[in-house]
């Protein structure tokens, strides 16, 4: 839950997480349905399937935690940085971890002017530094440590370094040049622009679908939707005919806008609303209007369902 989600988001997920799913056993038996709505607000969603999968997959090899990397990384959504965080504070093994907070550490121990993602030799770079902390007496105390001192001293913006334990051998410290490391990372946001089709019946019953047409929330029950460039009109678009023939539109509005950031997605959507005659060529999962917010876990989702109320 903490992989790219601040720890202030996670808590009270990750306390209901474990009261209804305190064993790997429990959560295999979970539906998909039930373990999404636990992680209703932590975006990237595909962890939650990981987490889900990587339960079952354990129960079908015996019911035991792998306790080696080559393991561990085999089962889906566990990378390098998950499996040394397990073996290191779960298993007391002497593995590297990398996480944002060490990077930081490591850029501005030694001065480096990049980044692990830049190429292999930079990741190598990390990782070797990484391997070498965890070489000390209890990695998993050391490791926690590094990451706890990346998180309150040693942090992106005005970092404490008069406070730091580890100063003497800091670089960046020694050279006045902590704000300089690491070198920021830059992020190309792609612009998604189009608009949410939420379709309801005479009784206020609404059409979900679970593949939308979109680079994002895939696999999600959802609102479908369409990059459209002129959804903002106030004209019933005729892309939307792949969802519903006007013949079937009894009434329709066009009821705002959502702004929302998904990953590298900078998204602009219009919520267009519309009352169908009937269900007839309308597939996909109707859903009471007072469900929505049980049934939709994407908090851009839910902020098409807002826009829903007053149609």
């Amino acid at each position: 839950m903490l992989q790219q989600t601040q720890v202030s988001a996670v808590q009270t997920a990750f306390k209901k997480w474990m009261q209804d799913f305190p064993t790997v056993q429990v959560l295999a038996s979970a539906s998909e349905e039930s373990v999404l709505l636990h992680w209703q607000g932590l975006g990237y969603y595909s962890r939650a399937r990981n987490i889900h999968k990587t339960a079952k997959q354990i129960l079908q090899n015996g019911g035991s935690f792998p306790e080696n990397r080559k393991d561990l990384e085999s089962l889906p959504g566990i990378g390098a940085y998950t499996a040394g965080a397990i073996l290191s504070l779960a298993f007391h093994q002497p593995e590297a971890i990398l996480d944002g907070n060490l990077v930081r550490i490591f850029s501005r121990l030694c001065e480096w002017n990049f980044l692990p993602t830049k190429d292999k030799n930079s990741k190598d770079a990390y990782w070797a530094e990484a391997y070498k902390w965890a070489q000390a007496g209890s990695p998993f105390l050391t490791n926690e440590a590094l990451m706890e001192l990346g998180r309150t001293v040693c942090k992106k913006t005005n970092p404490l370094c008069k406070n730091c334990p580890i100063q003497k051998i800091c670089n960046a410290f020694k050279n006045n040049r902590a704000a300089e490391f690491p070198p920021k990372k830059e992020t190309k946001y792609v612009s998604w622009i189009g608009f949410a089709i939420a379709i309801c019946d005479s009784e206020g019953n609404y059409l979900l679908q679970s593949s939308p047409k979109s680079p994002f929330l895939k696999n999600q029950l959802t609102f479908p939707l369409f990059e459209y460039a002129d959804a903002f009109k106030n004209v019933f678009p005729g892309i939307a005919e792949n969802i519903i023939s006007f013949e079937n539109v009894k009434r329709f509005a066009f009821t705002g806008i959502v702004e929302h950031s998904i990953t590298r997605y900078k998204i602009r959507c219009s919520v267009l609303c519309v009352e169908a005659k009937n269900r007839k060529g309308l597939t996909g999962t109707w859903i009471p209007k007072q469900e929505l917010p049980k049934k939709i876990i994407s908090s851009f989702a839910q902020k098409i369902v807002i826009l829903t109320h007053d149609f």
